[in-house]
């Protein structure tokens, strides 16, 4: 991929440069130390090693997934939804598509601030980005998978492992953040459409963990504003000031809620289903699906949505709608993804080979 970008989603490598709207630590200037040459050699050959593994696994992870979906299965679940509802999904996927692109950009922003490395174009930090998002979702161990896919494409581009971190760290915390934040708004404002709890917890319970979880992200916004380091364990963890805590925030609940409401499209229009309560099952069973480290929480997600919907839509019918929300979802973004993936990989090969890598 040609070097012949020059816009930078971090900005100028100046360490006074503030636009996340709190202070940050001085850029790391201090000169790698000295490795030996065996060491040496190991890293030098550890960019392709991670490549192909990371390459292996995509492939694995799509081929497990197409194994459960039967093209069959998958024409059933389109001609029983409305074509206008697909439109109305696809153009969902699109605005998905969009914040995939961007998602790593708080990170980025963070890492600038505090360690300095060539600029970025966005056509870099979409790739990476988009990669990271959508592989993680078929290769399985979503926050492994995904960064080690953001450490095999930012390393070659010359980010130092320190700022890799934090592009990592921002990222992978943003989903946390996100969840809290939605699952806070549906408990202080619709306690009632939560599958399970509704009718086993009072609704002023339910409105108080709400409040509780909201409480929670305004201390991270909060805290993050600081301009001194977080000390744990004898170690300071610079603080990525409010404005990227808000980002992360902002992003996050826009990528979930844009993929619970493409769900919400593709599911039968029942009376009594709002999309309030299907926010609610879809944080449950994404959230589940995420810690169960399978690719795309196979079973986990599919059980907690038809438990969840059991008392709204007949189970063959929301299992064609969840099967056609996966193809959208998570199996198209994926099999694009993994084309990008191979096609950079085949490229910087290519560049390698002809001296000419960028």
């Amino acid at each position: 991929m040609p070097d012949e970008e020059t816009t930078d989603a971090g900005g100028s490598a100046d360490p006074n440069d503030r636009t996340d709207g709190g202070d940050v630590q001085n850029v790391d200037t201090a000169p790698p130390p000295a490795t030996h040459p065996i060491l040496r050699r190991a890293l030098h050959h550890l960019p392709p090693i991670l490549g192909i593994l990371v390459l292996s696994g995509i492939i694995f992870g799509l081929h497990r997934a197409l194994k459960k979906v039967g093209l069959h299965d998958v024409l059933a679940a389109l001609k029983a939804t409305p074509g206008a509802e697909i439109a109305h999904a696809l153009a969902l996927l699109g605005l998905s598509f969009g914040i995939m692109l961007v998602y790593d950009i708080p990170g980025i922003l963070f890492a600038k601030k505090l360690v300095d490395f060539p600029r970025l174009g966005m056509r870099r930090i979409g790739l990476a980005s988009f990669c990271a998002y959508a592989l993680s979702h078929v290769v399985g161990a979503p926050a492994l998978s995904a960064a080690a896919i953001r450490l095999r494409l930012y390393a070659q581009w010359g980010v130092p492992a320190a700022g890799i971190g934090r592009i990592v760290t921002l990222s992978g915390t943003a989903f946390a953040l996100g969840t809290c934040t939605l699952l806070g708004g549906v408990l202080l404002f619709h306690p009632m459409e939560v599958p399970l709890l509704g009718n086993e917890i009072t609704p002023l319970a339910l409105r108080a963990i709400g409040a509780a979880l909201w409480v929670t992200i305004g201390l991270y916004i909060r805290a993050a504003r600081k301009t001194e380091p977080l000390q744990i364990l004898g170690r300071n963890i610079p603080r990525p000031g409010w404005g990227l805590a808000i980002a992360q925030v902002a992003l996050s609940c826009a990528d979930t809620g844009t993929a619970c409401a493409i769900l919400y499209v593709v599911l039968p229009t029942v009376h009594g289903l709002t999309y309030p309560h299907v926010l609610a099952i879809y944080l449950a069973g994404f959230t589940g699906g995420l810690f169960s480290g399978l690719p795309g929480g196979v079973g986990v997600f599919d059980t907690v949505l038809l438990l969840g919907l059991s008392g709204y839509i007949d189970p063959a019918r929301a299992i064609g709608a969840i099967l056609l929300f996966r193809v959208l979802y998570y199996l198209l973004p994926a099999a694009i993804a993994g084309l990008c993936f191979a096609g950079h990989e085949i490229w910087v090969t290519a560049s390698r080979n002809k001296g000419t890598f960028y």
